[in-house]
């Protein structure tokens, strides 16, 4: 499902990001820059959702002696996702 929209876009913007694309038309440019973004915030988002899972692990950890213990805290954290 589209949503149809008239938007002003920068002339200067569109000529060079379309010097980094095979893309002929501004819509698929569009689409095209969109996808990208969203690709681009989601694994910023899972890289710090892996780094703040890391880190609740150091903090469990960072007492423990036992290496048995440690592999199970790393597994009851990996399986609570």
């Amino acid at each position: 499902m589209g949503m149809r929209t008239n938007i002003e876009l920068d002339d200067e913007l569109l000529a060079e990001a379309a010097k980094y694309t095979a893309t002929r038309s501004k819509k698929e440019l569009v689409r095209e820059a969109l996808g990208l973004y969203v690709a681009t915030k989601r694994e910023e988002r899972r890289r710090i959702s892996y780094r703040e899972r890391l880190q609740r692990v150091r903090a469990k950890t960072g007492s423990v002696r036992d290496h048995s213990d440690v592999h199970e805290l790393i597994r009851r954290d990996r399986d609570t996702r």
